[in-house]
């Protein structure tokens, strides 16, 4: 494997609420046509994102307001994993382009810097991810700001290789535990505990038995940011 790898690729996501109580009979009627990920075992894994942004809260406010054209810095890290995804998550309109790179956790915490300023570094400027996020952290001062986390169990598509489907419980934030390698052990939740968030992601549409699935529960398209959500929490008291 190389030392680094850069991946940029452009999706759809829908998002749902759906109660845990129904998640195994949800999961057991798309069952013939998914398969699960590798990577998630019989409780699937844990996600632990910790988000940058500006003193202002710029990329909250822009989700807030309803800019067609956004994004937001986050650092993400899988549970067994010993690397970092450093990734610039961007919304045109109703598409969401992701661009990511994988570095080791002292890597990313000596180019980009965390608690101090970054060093400038040929290697910075040589991957585009790395040095688009720089940018963006002289322009924006970006900081630490929020983590987010939860366990993840997730599915594949047998007959559609673009299509992933995944359960996410047990959502959790905290704003005072930001470490960039070390998930916090308890956090507050931002969404009900008895809720998972089901979220589809696809390239060109939603097939037909899943969309089937989602109707026989009825289940409502919900516009959910994880980051938004958690902040509007902590700072404002579910102002959304």
């Amino acid at each position: 494997m190389p030392e680094y790898y850069h991946r940029s690729f452009s999706r759809y996501e829908y998002k749902y609420l759906l109660p845990i109580r129904r998640l195994e009979r949800f999961v057991a009627e798309i069952e013939p046509y998914v398969e699960p990920d590798r990577h998630s075992g019989d409780g699937g894994y844990r996600v632990y994102s910790v988000y940058w942004d500006s003193p202002d809260l710029r990329y909250f406010w822009e989700k807030i307001e309803g800019l067609k054209d956004r994004r937001k810095v986050r650092f993400r890290s899988y549970e067994g994993g010993g690397e970092i995804f450093v990734e610039v998550k961007q919304r045109t309109d109703r598409t969401i382009q992701k661009r990511r790179v994988r570095w080791p956790a002292d890597r990313v915490r000596t180019v980009l810097g965390w608690d101090d300023d970054p060093e400038t570094t040929e290697e910075a400027s040589d991957d585009p991810v790395a040095s688009e996020v720089l940018g963006l952290r002289h322009r924006h001062r970006l900081r630490p700001r929020m983590a987010v986390q939860y366990r993840r169990r997730a599915l594949f598509g047998r007959l559609e290789p673009d299509l992933r489907i995944t359960f996410d419980t047990r959502v959790q934030y905290s704003r005072r535990h930001l470490e960039l390698d070390r998930p916090f052990d308890c956090g507050s939740y931002l969404v009900d505990p008895r809720l998972a968030v089901l979220e589809i992601k696809f390239d060109d549409r939603v097939p037909k038995w899943l969309i089937r699935a989602v109707q026989r529960h009825e289940l409502r398209l919900e516009r959910l940011s994880k980051y938004c959500r958690a902040v509007d929490l902590e700072f404002y008291g579910n102002l959304t």
